[in-house]
C-alpha cells in the first residue's frame, strides 16, 4: 500500500509535463499560421532545369524470344554396311555441297559391280548387241529374229510353189510331199514368233541387269559419304557440327555419322503472341540480339506460320539473318524485335526526366512555380529519348532536379537545352 501511494504522484507529474510540451507546440503553430507539412512546401524553392518535349513518329515493335537455327541442318547417315576406311572432316570444318566426309571400305562393292557388268555383257551377247538399246528399240531388228523371219519367209515360198503343183490336175507332187512342205512352213512361222518372244524376254533381262549394274555402281559411289547436294537450290555451305563415328568402326545402313549445319544464313525461330497475328508478315524488318554480341543483327521475317497454337496462343515466325562472318552460332538463345508500323504524334521526353520509385514512373512539369507530378507509361525509345503516355499538355518537363521533387513543391526554374 505504501509503494502504490508513492507512485501516483510521479505518474501525475509526467502527465503534466507532457501536456505543457504539447501546449507549447500548439502556440508555436498558431504563431506561424501553417502546419509542419505546409512549412516544408513553403521552404526555399528547389532549383530545376526544364527541357522541351518532342513530338514525332514512334516505331511500334513486338519483342520475342527464340532460338537460332541453321538454314539447313542435316544428320548424315551411312547408306551401306562396312568398315570406315577414312574420315576426311571433323568438327568445325567447312563442307560445301558434295564434299567427301568419310569413306567406307569399297572392295566388296567393286566386286559386286564387276559381277553385275559381266552378267549384263553376257545377256547383250546372246542378243547380238554391244550396248543396252533404248525403250523404242524394235525387236524385229535382232539377228536371231531376222534369221527366223527369213527361214519362215523361205518356207512360205516353198509352200506356195508346192501348193501350185499340188493343185494341178493331175497333181505334180504327192499328197505326202505337200503335207511335209506345209508342216515345214508352219514350224518356221511358229519358230519366228517364238524367237520374237524370246528376244523380248532377253531384252527384259538386259534391262533388269542394267538396273542391277546401276545399283551396284551407286553402292560403290555411296562408299564415299558426302554432304548433301540440293539440285534446286544450288550449292550450300555447310560446317561440321558433330562427328559421330571413328576410323575402323563398322557401320550399317542408317548409322548417324555426321551432323552438318548450313550457317552462312541462320533463321531465328520465335513464338509471337496471337494478338499480333494481323501485323506480322513476311518482309518485316527485325533485329536479333544474342549473348555473345552487344550489337543486334538485322534481318527480316522470312516465314510466318498460318496456324496459332491452341495451348500457348502464339504462332511461329522465322527471321532470316546473314551470318557469313560466322559470328552467330546455331542453337543460341536470342531476343528479337520485329518492326510492325510507324505511329505519328507520339510524345518523347529525355530518359533522364523520368523518375522511377517503387515501380511507378513519373515526370514533373511546372505550373505557377510549383511541381506537378504526372504518372506515365514508357514506350518506344529513340536514342536518349523515351515515349511517354498519356501525352502531357505541357511543352516542357523537368530535366534536372526531378529526383528531388514531390507534388506541390516550390521550384526555381532555369531552362535547359
Amino acid at each position: 500500500m505504501t509503494t502504490s501511494q508513492s507512485s501516483a504522484p510521479r505518474w501525475a507529474l509526467a502527465a503534466v509535463i507532457a501536456g505543457a510540451a504539447l501546449g507549447a507546440c500548439d502556440q508555436r503553430a498558431d504563431r506561424s499560421g501553417a502546419s509542419p507539412a505546409a512549412s516544408t512546401r513553403d521552404s526555399a524553392p528547389v532549383p530545376v532545369g526544364l527541357v522541351p518535349v518532342r513530338i514525332g513518329p514512334a516505331l511500334r515493335t513486338v519483342d520475342v524470344t527464340g532460338t537460332l537455327m541453321g538454314e539447313e541442318e542435316a544428320t548424315i547417315a551411312s547408306k551401306l554396311s562396312g568398315r570406315i576406311e577414312s574420315i576426311a572432316l571433323d568438327i568445325g570444318d567447312a563442307a560445301s555441297s558434295g564434299t567427301v566426309l568419310a569413306r567406307i571400305e569399297a572392295r566388296d562393292y567393286e566386286l559386286s559391280l564387276a559381277e553385275a557388268e559381266a552378267a549384263l555383257a553376257a545377256s547383250l551377247a546372246r542378243l547380238g548387241l554391244s550396248e543396252v538399246p533404248d525403250p523404242t528399240f524394235d525387236r524385229e531388228t535382232l539377228p536371231a529374229v531376222r534369221r527366223a523371219r527369213a527361214e519362215a519367209a523361205n518356207a512360205r515360198a516353198r509352200f506356195d510353189r508346192a501348193r501350185q503343183l499340188f493343185e494341178q490336175s493331175p497333181p505334180l507332187i504327192s499328197e505326202q510331199d505337200f503335207a511335209d512342205i506345209r508342216t515345214t512352213f508352219d514350224v518356221a512361222r511358229e519358230n519366228a514368233e517364238a524367237e520374237l518372244m524370246q528376244a523380248g524376254a532377253l531384252l527384259a533381262d538386259v534391262r533388269s541387269q542394267e538396273t542391277a549394274v546401276s545399283i551396284a555402281r551407286q553402292r560403290l559411289t555411296d562408299a564415299a559419304v558426302r554432304s548433301p547436294v540440293d539440285e534446286l537450290r544450288g550449292p550450300i555451305a555447310y560446317r561440321v557440327a558433330a562427328r559421330l563415328v571413328n576410323t575402323g568402326e563398322y557401320v550399317t545402313p542408317g548409322t548417324p555419322m555426321f551432323r552438318l549445319v548450313a550457317s552462312d544464313t541462320l533463321k531465328f525461330r520465335a513464338d509471337v503472341p496471337e494478338r499480333f497475328a494481323g501485323q506480322v508478315s513476311e518482309g518485316r524488318r527485325a533485329r536479333v540480339w544474342v549473348e555473345s554480341r552487344d550489337e543486334p543483327t538485322v534481318g527480316s521475317v522470312t516465314r510466318v506460320s498460318p496456324r496459332i497454337d491452341a495451348a500457348s496462343r502464339t504462332f511461329v515466325v522465322e527471321i532470316g539473318l546473314d551470318n557469313r562472318d560466322g559470328r552467330l552460332r546455331a542453337g543460341a538463345f536470342g531476343r528479337g524485335q520485329i518492326e510492325l508500323r510507324s505511329e505519328d504524334g507520339v510524345m518523347f521526353v529525355p530518359e533522364s526526366a523520368v523518375v522511377t520509385f517503387a515501380g511507378v514512373r513519373r515526370v514533373f512539369t511546372v505550373e505557377d512555380g510549383k511541381a506537378r507530378e504526372h504518372r506515365v507509361q514508357l514506350g518506344a525509345r529513340d536514342g536518349d529519348f523515351v515515349e511517354i503516355s498519356p501525352r502531357l499538355k505541357a511543352s516542357h518537363v523537368v530535366g534536372t532536379g526531378a529526383a528531388n521533387l514531390a507534388e506541390g513543391m516550390a521550384v526555381a526554374v532555369r531552362e535547359e537545352n
